[in-house]
């Protein structure tokens, strides 16, 4: 009883507290051109020395302005924040408010209380509050080694103490007096709390809250969920994930990523032992199998052109001319899902380039060529002519990397830093991190999954050249479908966290042989119009359309893309006209949307690991 009494006194001191403030109006006075604030008899409570003035809030604070500057009064007309802001916000729960000032076109954050006291200085890009857990985010500049001044996210209570300093790349957003944080050093994920504990370090790829626990993914793609008190109840490896190449913290492998094949996976019908016949206008390249170990016909081993550090004593070393280190160019073979297998070239270097590729010079003085073509035919000898062989130097790492000199200044910003090393590690696993486990459906959904999938599109297995790029073109006479040689995809993935996200464009590899399939899939999702409705049974579910890569010997790879419906469906073509992708080489019967006969190439690759710098003709990236 008492306590209801005492929550009663409260909101009547409240509501007679709000009904006071509002009895007080800003008035200009005439004589003066100032505002003040008067009673409802007009009587002057807070004498006009305003340029401007607010009405008073709930909490009986109004803002008023001096020269263009905000103050905040309460209503005896007391400063409790004196006119030097460029903006005061409302209070909130927690009493806080954020005030600004301009200095140029940058602006500063602080945080007030009702006392009129500074909790945090206004020395703050941004500021967030979590007021479940009573708690202040900032994002201050720091001292960040080895990169200097940099702005990043600390965490502080109230009372303006550190929990954490500023270290993280994004505001925490906690919840239960947990959460997610990104090291702004790294920009990998941990799990901190309101205590200033880590509870999970910061050197995952992406984390999220899951029923009071956590999901998370780790750098070697392995999905472990913990429970509430950081327990691990489960941990499983991601299907179809590939070892990323390590930047190992380096700037010059950092920077070659990327360039000229560097870092990407080159299979055995993409990387060939060559000899070159020099002749007056032209050169004929001999093309024949490399004679390293591939592993079995499906191992789909793959190798990786990665620059290395060696000893300045090697006559062919390239230097790199900021850090005085020496590096080569190593060529190292890796088992299909990344892990190390050992070195195919234990030193090297670019020595040429022609319209047919990248001349790789290996260890014992052997010549490789790499075919931009992520599908050329697997032959095991050819014969190339080419007129625009061009020999190049491997005096630093510039000529011989092809990194552009000013990349190497790039990555002293941070933020560049972060967003390379991010693309670094997500590019060779885009895609994957989106296929997660899904919720079990019930049964009546599962037995329209089942039926559906006795379709023949859905029993079909599609290979390179039936899983294409096309542009659909509207007219008056129907549509017009153009289709691609390539299928080139963009990947925005997430777990499950939008946050999260991994962009990517790259060409699908169909395998060593060419044989990996697509296969499409019905996926069941929670009512929703823009899908397939389940009128057959009946039941909660919509279904969507999934498109999966797969092994040759029938692994799941990862996904490609997903659509609500076929868009148009004709001649055995299926048309998803919002990916951009169409399916073909089934067998329909009757058709659905129709579009004109004509159907030719539109696009050529839109990626390419060979670029030429045409601004200077000694210099190729």
């Amino acid at each position: 009883m008492k306590a209801k009494t005492l929550l009663l006194c409260v909101a009547v001191l409240a509501l007679s507290f709000a009904a006071s403030a509002q009895d007080l109006k800003p008035v200009r006075d005439r004589s003066t051109k100032k505002y003040g604030y008067q009673d409802k008899s007009k009587r002057w409570i807070i004498q006009p020395v305003f340029d401007k003035a607010r009405r008073f809030d709930s909490d009986g604070f109004a803002i008023v302005e001096n020269n263009e500057l905000q103050g905040l009064i309460d209503m005896n007309g007391d400063f409790l924040l004196q006119p030097e802001w460029d903006d005061i916000g409302k209070f909130n729960k927690m009493g806080l408010c954020i005030v600004t000032r301009r200095e140029g076109r940058q602006r500063y954050r602080g945080v007030a209380d009702m006392s009129g006291r500074l909790v945090l200085p206004a020395d703050c890009h941004s500021v967030n509050f979590s007021n479940s857990d009573q708690l202040i985010c900032a994002r201050r500049d720091a001292d960040i080694h080895p990169f200097g001044i940099h702005a990043a996210w600390g965490v502080y209570d109230t009372e303006g103490r550190e929990i954490f300093p500023p270290r993280f790349d994004n505001s925490p957003s906690f919840r239960n007096g947990r959460a997610v944080a990104t090291s702004a050093k790294t920009g990998l994920v941990g799990v901190i709390s309101a205590d200033g504990q880590v509870l999970l370090p910061m050197d995952n790829l992406a984390a999220t809250t899951d029923y009071g626990g956590f999901k998370v993914l780790g750098q070697d793609f392995r999905l472990t969920t913990y429970d509430s008190d950081m327990q691990r109840i489960t941990s499983s490896e991601h299907p179809g994930y590939v070892v990323p190449y390590d930047p190992q913290d380096d700037d010059v492998r950092i920077a070659a990523w990327g360039m000229n094949a560097i870092g990407m996976r080159l299979h055995s019908n993409q990387i060939k032992e060559v000899s070159v016949s020099h002749g007056y206008r032209s050169h004929t390249l001999l093309c024949s199998d490399l004679g390293i170990d591939w592993g079995s016909v499906r191992a789909g081993r793959f190798l990786r052109l990665e620059p290395c550090v060696v000893d300045a004593e090697d006559p062919d070393a390239m230097r790199a001319p900021n850090s005085g280190r020496h590096y080569t160019l190593k060529a190292i073979l890796y088992e299909a899902d990344g892990q190390r297998v050992g070195e195919a070239s234990s030193r090297g270097w670019f020595e040429a380039v022609c319209s047919a590729g990248l001349i790789y010079h290996s260890d014992e003085n052997r010549l490789w060529l790499i075919l931009p073509d992520i599908n050329y035919p697997a032959m095991h000898s050819f014969r190339l002519p080419v007129s625009d062989y061009r020999t190049v130097t491997h005096e630093n790492v510039y000529m011989g990397l092809g990194v552009e000199d000013g990349e190497l200044e790039r990555l002293r910003d941070l933020d560049y830093r972060l967003r390379r090393l991010q693309e670094i590690r997500e590019t060779e696993n885009a895609g994957i991190t989106s296929y997660l486990p899904r919720p079990v459906m019930d049964l009546r959904a599962a037995r329209v999954q089942d039926r559906l999938k006795h379709s023949h599109i859905f029993r079909r297995a599609f290979y390179m050249g039936e899983v294409v790029n096309c542009r659909v073109k509207h007219k008056e006479e129907g549509i017009e479908v153009e289709l691609s040689d390539q299928l080139i995809l963009p990947f925005i993935d997430h777990l499950e966290d939008p946050d999260y996200d991994m962009e990517t464009e790259e060409e699908i590899f169909w395998g060593p042989h060419n044989a990996r399939t697509v296969h499409l899939m019905l996926e069941a999702v929670p009512k929703n119009p823009e899908c397939l409705e389940d009128d057959l049974m009946g039941s909660d579910y919509s279904f969507r359309i999934i498109l999966a890569l797969y092994e040759e010997d029938g692994r799941y790879l990862r996904t490609l893309a997903s659509a609500p419906f076929v868009d148009y469906a004709r001649d055995g073509v299926l048309v998803f006209e919002p990916l951009g992708i169409a399916v073909a080489g089934y067998t329909l019967n009757g058709g659905a949307d129709m579009w004109t006969d004509r159907q030719e190439d539109a696009f050529r690759s839109r990626s390419s690991y060979f670029r030429r710098d045409e601004r200077n003709a000694d210099r190729w990236v």
